[in-house]
């Protein structure tokens, strides 16, 4: 039974240890001391910097998205990104750099000529599309801004979006293409129609600082746009079409679009409204940078689809208190608002906020910032009551940057969203508001930039994310709508602004700087880890859950009753055990332990557990919280030291968690082992005095005496022994006072006595104090007795210091024991000082009496030749020290005006400074010593006197009562002289080394030197008695004249001759040329700047990137300066490593990217020029420093045997292969044998050279003579080539055999000499024949060559700008006239001015006024009847003095009235054909049918095709059309043009050849116009106009024509040297001679290659009415034929021949040199191509061709048929004589009706060519060509059977195509008629509300062409012929049953009245 129980309570027990082991367990993990989890004290998550690898001039990250599942992408600079939510990355997509240039297309495809260069691609627009298929969006800086679609699973797959349907830059051109400027891109709904969703996008406009082509293309792209996100992906959501230009977008006025700039800060959505936040000026009239800055927002309607609902209005952050004014938006985010700011604000419902940052400048680090709140509500009242004033006709619209619309009085009352929403009133629009939404700050900051903001909020707070410019997050909680409070901030990236686009993605913050990506905690509640601090921030997400003992988020607290979890502001009061009482436990005791709870949670119960302890006792309530047991800490095994503080903490049933804690003491009195230790705490300890120890109960443990603690206060005296005695505290307790004791010195060996002071040292009672001193390892021990006064006396005994110290002194401590076994304290030390007088001496007398001077205490005394203590003398008085001795002195020099130092280093050199004070004297001359650089006896520094002269003499040291000394070499006294320096000159930055000749220039120890105040560093490693060096520091005082040169030795200033230098202003680099080298380099590059000759030796060197991005750099090269404008530098060679990293670099971009061009092996010019810093990187100087490497030319070897060439002409010709790529004839050097051969020509081939005119003497391979043949060597700067060796050959001495001579010498010597002497001759001469006719064929081959490759290049010139200009056309860059201007022209050609352009005059008749307009209105109704108008077409034709041009006119005048009903038209048009054909049918030749105009109809199918085509010209065959004009012009400008007949070198046209030749040279001028300079082609036969003009079409290329400025309106200067000189046709100097006067030239003025000229406004040209040019005042062009009028004494004006010359001469024959003929088929080979474009285009069926060309041929064929006509020929002529003939013959030959453009003389001689070629080709019959033929048949006789086929194959497949219905014909005819209403009209009426085809408006037509003055006009034809009508209606049956001539007469009564006579009808 009881070993059961003992079992049982042993199982009990042990369940009972590890309940509590678990409890106690919990508090480890869970409680006091949390779970071992990841703490962020800073708040940052982690981090990531990217950008590491990415070639990139500026890396810098633009934005980013996190997905719904936590991924984040992030577009960069040249990358996009793909993390996940711990910032890893998962993968990245390179997105540049790419080839590009702001000329070019998108498409990296299609060619750009442009020259390009490797662009950064900078993130535009980064968006997680959540359509049917997800895709990331993204838009970059290339490309004109296109965008990709990406896959989400692959980054690296992309869809681009280059091109689209229509081919308009506008399709595809989203974002902004400059880095600066911003876009935003948000994605909302779009109208109700589109049911998608459309992204919206706003972006500055970035074409207003670059060149005007570029101006215009980026014009094109719209500042605010919604574009689809479907089918037609970034295309505009709108386009009415291609002609209206209603588009979904808003542009910025093109007048000043280019200054007044836009800065979208954010958009977003809000209700049915989408919202544009913008930064702008605050008026077009000031745009510079201190122009005021107003913030707005822009409100589309996202029901409006075309973007009339536009509203901005400005938005105001201005302070109530100070008034200062926010004007700077910085970012905006728009929330739902909280439950406490729904009551602060009076809101229903959760509606929108808008909370934005704004602050006083653009941004910097000394801005101040503010943040303001808005209510969408209050907003949306602020723009209606701006769109209400604009409805009332307050004039609110365009704002001077917009379209300006119209602000009108309506009369009906509108809804709200009716005003907002204004998709319907088109003349509404585009409001700019005055009425402003204001708001207070409520937080406001000093001196911090806000830069970004991210909003979400808590259960019933709003919660801001702040990022600032430096590089901080601030987290700031919006309490009311009056006060914010930051709660939080945490650095991220110190000194780097955060990117605006921050993200919240559950608990994380992710924000980005300029390289760096951070996870942020959104409530970093875990890094609280206690209630005061979880509550003291204010963390609206944070809260205490009192029972979990930890910081939470409100959800996260198991319970969260308010008594549970605490949350609030700062301030709240945390649940506390605020008391535990009693505090302090003795060990042996066992208390109950009373806890004091503030706010304890009622309903628990509760534990007290000890953890460290292992222990828990039950708590029950008291009043003021709970009580609990004590533990047992004896029985826990753990052992007190001192004191130990435990703690005691509370847990709940509820959770089972520890919650509460509060630290409680135990003490052990018996562990402190000293007095002051025992007594000097807080707890109730005693020391026995007499038994040595601590204890907590001294009554009944300590011998009579005792130190209480100081915390006893009295209590039950009675039980302490000495309470009465007073002794309480430390201060009681025995100790030794070592300050009052002093330093104990002990000589080695002596024994002696010394006293020990201190404090209450206990009466001996029988027992002994003793001294113990530890010397090492020796312990001494000496008695002690204890003095009456109560001090000790140690009686020490000799000691010696340990044999390995070699010291003079050792320390050794000293400790007082009593009764042999307690210690006296010594708190700070007390120690025996024991000396050894010898070797504090060192064995010298001078340091021993040192030391009895410095510590006489010691008593050492030097006697008996050594140092000793005084006991241990012979002598009673000290022995005299030895004579001193000298054994160094430095320096041994020194200048004659003193002050050097001079250092002496000896021994015995004196005890004492006062010894040596007058002791020293060198050369004689005193020398002062230093006190506080004097080391008695060993070293003497002293400063040395003035000398009168130069001198020299020992050093000497005389001490008292010694003998004096001096040391064995002697000192100088000298005096430095400078003679010269070189250079004299440098630079202001310093660095120049300078070289000082001179004598004794080494002088003293201190040389320093300088150039006026500025110093000059010595180098003092290379100073000599003769020379010496110094490096030049920067200055900034370049215009000080030159400055002496001082040098100083010691202080003193050395004799100086006069020697100045000067600071120069840095060289500056302003030109290098040529910029181009072979790998090995040596090309001599010749360098322009200014102050080139400042730096002595000027360095240049090449730096490039490898493929680690690391930047490499060559071996510098030393450049040559010819002046100080010019400097001659060799190349740097490309080192083989260099040369390897830089191909594999090119290598991997051209692997990479394979676009449009190869990449150039570039490298950067830099220049070391001493410290010339602004040399070493000219990238960013505005200077061409980029040089480009090519691979070195290859040479070739003689080919002749063993490479010896045999040289028989005079020029020698090498083979090789790029030469011409980084060379010219200048860079080549031949050289045969010791001699040079002259380079005359060199080609990328060849060499020529002209050796010398003797063999030169061979030499060999190591450059000396031999009898060899001489060595040939090409040198190409450091390269050198040996080809071979040359042998001249020898001329052959013709000699006859001596036994002939012999034979004849006698009879015939003479005759045979004389023969001998002719042979000779002769074959001298043959040889020299045959050596001129190689050269003659080597030049003739050089010359062909050189022909050739001039022919090639000019073509390829040609096609580089027709390329370059069909990649711009794409871009939507054809300058087309409007649908009005092509109407007027193609209906009225060759008029400037018509009546129709006017309103009618208005006639009164008989008083009443309107008469004429009621008549117009009949005759407007009576024209409708068709029967009526095919009657007054044919009476009119049937008259006789009804002649063609009347007839012109009536179909004009015809198809005006009726272009707005062209159905009407057409069916006139179709009942005139029928009776045309029938008539032709009839006649003899049906063939000319359509042939000519003999007929109204003719004249109406022409214009009727014109309008229908309009669209297909414009859309389609419009480009090939330009291009071919563009070719033309460009082409026939290349060549010389005479301003005079308009003949040209290159032309189609025979009869407009240019029949001279003239020496035509190109000429490339730096034109200066409008603060910009461009280099402009023009030839100097050019005369001034012609210059002009060429330049003006350069300046503005492809800008309308109207829109330019015109040559008579501009002044050409050419800036010769400093003096502008106006150019003019016509001066003084102009050039005359029998009768004729030459127009003058810039050949003439001698204006040259690169000149300097400037384009000035003059006077205002003037301009018809319709815009075009008046040509009675001025000609346009200079192509044009300007055949000026004799002037009144017969002066004839001729350019380049005079035209009289040009006549007929022979018998009237025209002279046409056959030489020339050619140049037409030059010509004619180069515009080929672009004729046979657009051929093709014209001739081939496609979607876009229009139905009227195949409903118009289907009519001829039924005709054909219906008449019976199976000639085929006849069909074909007829559809030939209708569309090419009557249309595109007329289109071909006047280009300028559809294109805003000016057509030379010349080039419309060319179009006839070409129009004459086309209609050939549709001719079937075949013509014979001769010698006679025109030279135009001759020309495309080759060509024009291809064109034939290509008319037939037309033909036919329109023939095979589906017919045309009558619906889909009137359709199109009433899409065309629109157009007269929908935009391209305006109405001139007062009722401006009736469309134009109504019969109520039809007096005022709508726009600059007047129906009712067409009307009125077509009426004289009716008046002139009304008898003749009135006749034919009569007799005519059915114009009788439709009363026809009465009505007729009604018309005729009310437009004239009643007349006598007449019959007047009512």
């Amino acid at each position: 039974m009881w070993c059961h129980l003992v079992y049982s309570y042993n199982v009990i027990h042990i369940l009972v240890f590890f309940a509590l082991a678990s409890i106690c367990g919990s508090v480890i993990t869970q409680g006091i001391f949390p779970h071992q989890r990841k703490i962020y004290t800073n708040g940052v998550i982690n981090d990531r910097m990217l950008g590491s690898g990415v070639m990139a001039q500026r890396f810098e990250l633009n934005n980013m998205v996190v997905t719904e599942w936590g991924r984040i992408f992030v577009g960069a600079v040249n990358r996009i990104y793909e993390l996940d939510s711990d910032l890893t990355v998962l993968s990245e997509a390179e997105t540049g750099p790419v080839n590009d240039s702001l000329k070019c297309l998108p498409d990296p495809k299609i060619p750009c000529n442009s020259p390009t260069s490797l662009t950064d691609n900078y993130n535009k627009i980064l968006i997680h599309y959540k359509g049917l298929k997800e895709k990331l969006l993204t838009c970059g800086s290339v490309y004109q801004g296109a965008c990709e679609a990406r896959n989400l699973k692959n980054i690296s797959r992309a869809q681009s979006y280059y091109e689209s349907e229509t081919g308009s830059i506008l399709d595809f051109a989203v974002a902004a293409n400059d880095a600066r400027a911003t876009t935003i891109a948000f994605v909302a709904p779009g109208p109700p129609d589109l049911d998608s969703e459309v992204l919206y996008v706003g972006a500055t406009y970035t074409g207003g600082k670059v060149d005007v082509y570029t101006e215009q293309l980026r014009g094109v792209v719209p500042s605010i746009s919604s574009r689809s996100l479907g089918r037609n992906r970034f295309q505009l959501n709108a386009k009415f079409d291609n002609i209206q230009a209603m588009y979904s977008a808003i542009y910025i006025r093109k007048d000043v679009r280019s200054k007044f700039l836009i800065d979208y800060v954010t958009g977003f959505s809000s209700g049915i409204y989408s919202y544009f936040l913008t930064r702008q000026y605050a008026s077009v009239q000031s745009t510079d940078k201190t122009s005021p800055v107003v913030s707005k927002v822009i409100q589309i309607c996202q029901k409006d689809l075309y973007y009339n609902s536009y509203i901005d209005m400005p938005l105001v952050c201005q302070s109530e208190n100070s008034g200062k004014v926010y004007s700077y938006l910085q970012a905006a985010k728009i929330t739902k608002a909280s439950k406490n700011l729904q009551l602060s604000f009076g809101l229903r419902s959760a509606d929108d906020i808008l909370i934005a940052l704004f602050s006083d400048n653009e941004g910097d680090h000394e801005s101040n910032s503010a943040i303001c709140v808005y209510t969408m509500q209050y907003i949306r009242r602020q723009l209606l009551e701006n769109a209400q004033k604009c409805f009332n006709g307050e004039d609110l619209s365009g704002g001077g940057y917009l379209t300006k619309k119209r602000c009108q009085q309506l009369g009906p009352f509108y809804r709200e969203e009716e005003y907002l929403c204004n998709k319907d009133l088109e003349s509404i629009g585009n409001i700019v508001g005055i009425e402003v939404a204001t708001s207070n700050p409520i937080l406001e900051y000093k001196g911090t930039w806000l830069t970004s903001i991210a909003v979400t909020t808590t259960w019933d707070q709003t919660v801001c994310i702040v990022g600032t410019g430096d590089g901080y997050i601030k987290k700031i909680v919006l309490e009311t709508h009056e006060r914010a409070r930051e709660y939080e901030q945490v650095a991220v990236d110190l000194g780097s602004p955060i990117n605006q686009n921050i993200q919240i993605y559950e608990n994380s913050i992710y924000v980005m700087s300029k390289q760096k990506i951070a996870r942020l905690l959104l409530s970093n509640c875990d890094s609280r880890m206690s209630c005061s601090s979880c509550l003291e921030d204010g963390d609206p997400f944070c809260g205490w859950c009192v029972l979990d003992n930890r910081c939470t988020q409100n959800s996260q607290c198991a319970d969260s009753l308010s008594d549970r979890w605490l949350f609030g502001p700062p301030g709240q009061t945390c649940v506390a055990i605020t008391n535990v009482s009693p505090r302090t436990i003795a060990v042996t005791e066992r208390p109950t332990l009373y806890l004091t709870i503030y706010q304890l949670p009622d309903g628990s119960d509760y534990t007290c557990v000890f953890p460290e302890l292992n222990a828990t006792s039950r708590a029950e309530y008291w009043a003021y919280g709970v009580y609990c047991l004590a533990p047992d800490i004896l029985q826990s095994g753990i052992r007190v030291t001192g004191s130990q503080d435990l703690t005691i903490a509370l847990n709940s049933s509820e959770t089972g968690k520890l919650f509460l804690a509060q630290n409680f003491t135990y003490f052990n009195c018996s562990s402190f082992q000293s007095c002051s230790q025992c007594t000097n705490n807080t707890w109730s300890c005693d020391w026995c005095l007499y038994d040595n120890k601590c204890v907590h109960d001294s009554l009944s443990v300590c011998q009579p005496g005792a130190v209480l603690s100081l915390s006893y206060r009295g209590i039950e005296s009675q039980q302490h022994i000495s309470s009465s005695t007073g002794m309480k505290g430390p201060q009681f307790c025995p100790g030794i006072d070592a300050d009052k004791t002093g330093k104990i010195y002990i000589p080695e060996g002596v024994e002696k006595d010394i006293v020990i002071w201190g404090y209450s040292f206990p009466q001996p009672r029988n027992l002994q104090y003793t001294c113990h001193v530890m010397v090492g390892d020796i312990e001494y021990t000496s008695r002690a007795n204890r003095s009456s006064d109560g001090n000790i006396t140690c009686h020490l005994n000799s000691m010696m210091v340990p044999s390995h110290y070699t010291e003079g002194m050792y320390e050794a401590q000293l400790h007082i024991y009593w009764g042999n076994l307690y210690r006296v304290e010594d708190k700070k030390g007390l120690y025996v000082t024991i000396y050894r007088c010898d070797v504090l001496a060192r064995g010298e007398c001078g340091l021993c009496h040192n030391v009895n001077h410095t510590l006489p205490q010691l008593q050492c005394y030097w006697c008996d030749s050594g140092c000793k203590y005084q006991s241990h003398c012979h002598k009673l008085h000290a022995e005299p020290c030895p004579a001193p001795q000298i054994q160094i002195v430095t320096p041994l020099s020194g200048p004659i005006g003193g002050g050097t130092y001079v250092n002496i280093s000896g021994k015995d050199l004196g005890s004492k400074f006062e010894e040596i004070q007058n002791a020293i004297s060198i050369a004689g001359i005193r020398c002062a010593p230093l006190r506080d650089r004097y080391q008695p006896s060993q070293w003497i520094v002293c400063r040395l006197g003035p000398s009168l002269s130069e001198r020299s003499g020992v050093v000497t040291v005389a001490l008292p009562d010694r003998l004096a000394v001096t040391f064995h070499q002697k000192f100088s006294y000298q005096d430095p002289t400078i003679t010269r320096i070189n250079p004299t000159a440098g630079p202001i930055s310093g660095g120049s080394t300078i070289t000082i000749s001179g004598e004794n220039l080494n002088t003293g120890r201190d040389i320093t030197a300088s150039i006026g105040k500025v110093e000059c560093m010595i180098i003092r490693d290379m100073v000599t008695s003769n020379m010496a060096f110094c490096e030049t520091k920067p200055t900034n005082q370049s215009t000080e004249p030159p400055q002496p040169f001082r040098m100083f030795f010691d202080g003193y200033e050395e004799k100086n001759l006069n020697v100045n230098f000067e600071y120069l202003p840095d060289p500056v680099i302003l030109n290098i040329e040529p910029l181009q080298s072979y790998y090995s380099g040596g090309r001599r590059i010749t360098v322009h700047g200014t102050n080139l000759h400042a730096v002595q030796q000027p360095q240049m060197f090449a730096t490039f990137t490898d493929s680690d991005n690391n930047v490499r750099m060559t071996e510098k090269q030393v450049c040559t300066a010819i002046g100080p404008t010019e400097m001659l530098c060799p190349s740097p060679r490309i080192s083989r490593v260099h040369l390897g990293l830089l191909n594999y670099r090119i290598q991997r971009h051209s692997r990479q990217r394979p676009t449009r061009d190869v990449v150039p092996m570039d490298v950067q010019l830099g220049f070391v020029m001493d410290n010339v810093m602004s040399v070493r990187n000219l990238s960013g100087s505005g200077v061409q420093s980029q040089m480009t490497y090519y691979p070195d030319p290859i040479m070739h070897n003689f080919s002749e045997p063993n490479s010896v060439k045999k040289f028989k002409g005079e020029v020698l010709i090498f083979e090789a292969k790029g030469l011409s790529l980084a060379a010219t004839k200048k860079d080549v050097e031949v050289y045969i044998g010791t001699q040079t051969c002259n380079v005359t020509n060199l080609s990328d081939t060849q060499i020529f050279c002209t050796p010398p005119t003797s063999q030169p003497q061979g030499k060999d391979e190591r450059g000396n003579k031999d009898s060899s043949y001489p060595v040939v060597t090409v040198k190409v700067g450091n390269l050198e080539f040996r080809v071979g060796r040359l042998e001249y050959e020898q001329m052959a001495v013709l000699a006859f055999p001596s036994e002939y001579i012999m034979g004849i010498a006698a009879g015939g010597g003479f005759m045979l000499l004389m023969i001998l002497l002719i042979l000779i001759l002769c074959r001298r001469m043959n040889h020299k024949a045959e050596r001129n006719y190689r050269k003659m064929q080597l030049l003739l081959d050089n010359l062909e060559s050189n022909v050739r490759n001039e022919c090639k290049q000019a073509f390829a010139e040609l096609q580089t700008d027709i390329t370059d200009l069909t990649t711009v056309l794409e871009g939507g860059g054809i300058p087309f006239w409007d649908y009005h201007t092509y109407t007027f022209k193609v209906l009225f050609p060759g008029l400037s001015d018509h009546v129709i352009l006017h309103p009618p005059v208005i006639e009164q008749k008989t008083g009443s006024v309107g008469f004429t307009e009621h008549g117009l209105q009949h005759f407007y109704h009576l024209l409708g009847h068709r029967h009526f108008l095919l009657t007054l077409i044919r009476t009119l034709e049937e008259q006789k003095t009804f002649g063609i041009r009347d007839k012109v006119n009536v179909a004009s005048l015809l198809m005006v009235i009726y272009q707005d009903n062209l159905e009407y038209a057409t069916e006139i048009l179709k009942a005139l054909l029928n009776e045309l054909v029938e008539k032709s049918v009839l006649g003899k030749h049906p063939k000319l049918m359509l042939r000519r105009t003999e007929s109204v109809v003719e004249k109406m199918l022409t214009n009727w095709l014109s309008l229908c085509m309009y669209k297909y010209l414009r859309d389609t065959a419009g480009s090939s059309l330009y291009v071919l004009y563009r070719a033309m012009k460009l082409h026939v400008e290349k060549g010389p043009v005479d301003c005079m007949t308009g003949d040209a070198r290159y032309t189609l046209s025979e009869d407009k050849l240019l029949r001279d030749k003239v020496d035509a040279k190109p000429l490339n001028l730096n034109v200066f116009y409008e603060g910009e300079v461009t280099q402009c082609k023009v030839l100097n036969c050019d005369t001034i106009t012609q210059a002009k003009e060429k330049i003006i079409d350069q300046l503005y290329k492809n800008i309308p024509f109207s829109n330019r400025p015109w040559a008579c309106d501009l002044d050409l200067e050419w800036k010769k040297g400093s003096i502008p000189v106006t150019l003019q046709d016509e001066d003084s100097s102009t050039m005359k001679w029998e009768g004729w006067k030459k127009i003058n030239t810039l050949q003439h003025y001698r204006v040259f290659d690169g000149s300097e000229c400037a384009l000035i406004r003059r006077y205002q040209t003037i301009k018809s009415p319709n815009g075009s040019l008046d040509t009675s005042v001025v000609s346009v062009n200079s192509s044009m034929a300007i055949l000026r009028s004799e002037s009144d004494n017969g002066i004839k004006f001729f350019h380049l021949v005079k035209h009289d010359e040009l006549q007929t001469k022979e018998g009237g024959v025209k002279m046409v040199p056959e030489v020339f003929l050619p140049r037409l088929l030059a010509t004619k080979g180069t515009l080929q191509k672009f004729m046979d474009d657009f051929f093709q285009t014209i001739l081939s069926v496609n979607q876009s061709m229009p139905p009227v060309i195949k409903y118009l041929f289907d009519y001829l064929d039924s005709a054909a048929h219906t008449y019976g006509i199976h000639d085929p020929d006849i069909v074909h002529t007829w559809k030939c004589n209708s569309l090419p003939l009557r249309f595109w013959v007329n289109i071909i030959k006047n280009p300028d009706f559809v294109f805003d453009i000016h057509k030379p003389v010349i080039v419309d001689s060319c179009l006839s060519v070409v129009a004459q070629t086309f209609m050939d080709s549709c001719s079937t019959s075949e013509h014979r060509l001769g010698k006679d033929s025109p030279s135009n048949k001759l020309l495309f006789a080759k060509d024009i059977p291809n064109y034939r086929k290509m008319v037939d194959r037309f033909f036919r497949e329109i023939r095979d195509m589906p017919a045309v219905s009558d619906k889909e014909m009137g359709t199109y005819l009433t899409g065309v008629s629109r157009v007269c209403h929908d935009n391209y009209f305006i109405q001139n009426n007062e009722d401006k509300s009736q469309p134009c085809d109504t019969t109520t408006s039809i007096l005022a037509y709508p726009g600059k062409v007047y129906k009712s003055s067409a009307l009125k006009e077509l009426y004289t034809y009716v008046h002139n012929y009304s008898s003749q009508l009135m006749e034919v209606l009569d007799a005519d049956p059915v114009g009788s049953r439709q009363q026809l001539a009465a009505k007729l007469g009604t018309v005729i009564t009310a437009m004239e009245g009643p007349l006598v006579g007449r019959q007047a009808y009512v």
